[in-house]
């Protein structure tokens, strides 16, 4: 796809691995729309992309919630045009032991990495479909695919955001819509980071590592269709 004047809504996007996608996207030349909890987080992105002199869109909402999603949607086509890349990017991590978690904190995790990209794809596709035109990308991690201990809230939801990516691969592609899950390792974000979680920060993926990748699998052309990218660190 070419990005100049794309219409781009990254989740997230006020910091770590969504700050640094917004940014990639904007220095290809697209719009950008930028989601995520904190407006005060938003707003910092985009003035930082300014310099880029692409156009940019502050909606801020909860992923979880479905009219919020609709609102943001709506409000993001209305500024910047129709949507042609959905980031669902947006996550919360926090390791305890199965019998120790708390139920509405299973909740919370569920609804903001399950729900939120069930939401957002539910918002957009509908027009992607119409106009044969369009990627997802959902991030979900090396989680989704291997469990660990204490991991069980945050496995289930990423998990279950690969499953639901390849459902919706299937319903998309004969519309020429794109639907990719990404795989990442240990990146090293401020969420991970006020974990508690032990890794070697020197070694770690960083969230440019991720933007890059997502801008590389989008830029594509359109005949290819990257189902799954798992992406490790070098070096354990």
């Amino acid at each position: 796809m070419d990005l100049q004047n794309a219409v781009v809504l990254v989740t997230g996007a006020g910091r770590g691995i969504g700050r640094a996608t917004a940014h990639a996207f904007a220095q290809g030349g697209a719009r950008v729309a930028l989601m995520g909890k904190t407006k005060k987080n938003l707003e910092k992105v985009q003035k930082e992309l300014k310099a880029t002199g692409v156009a940019t869109a502050v909606v801020p909402g909860d992923v979880a919630d479905e009219g919020t999603v609709s609102r943001c949607v709506a409000a993001a086509e209305q500024q910047l045009g129709p949507i042609d890349v959905l980031v669902n990017n947006a996550g919360i991590f926090q390791m305890s032991p199965i019998d120790k978690v708390d139920a509405l904190a299973f909740d919370r995790i569920i609804a903001t990495n399950l729900r939120g990209p069930f939401l957002l794809s539910r918002a957009v596709l509908p027009g992607m479909k119409a106009r044969r035109k369009g990627h997802i990308v959902n991030i979900s991690s090396t989680a989704g695919k291997r469990g660990f201990a204490g991991g069980g809230a945050y496995c289930a939801s990423k998990f279950g955001l690969a499953g639901l990516s390849e459902s919706v691969m299937y319903e998309a592609r004969p519309f020429d819509v794109r639907v990719t899950c990404l795989f990442p390792s240990t990146v090293a974000t401020d969420m991970i980071k006020s974990s508690g979680l032990k890794y070697d920060e020197t070694k770690a993926l960083q969230p440019e590592d991720i933007a890059q990748a997502i801008v590389s699998l989008v830029r594509l052309e359109g005949r290819a269709l990257p189902t799954q990218l798992e992406i490790w660190q070098t070096n354990p």
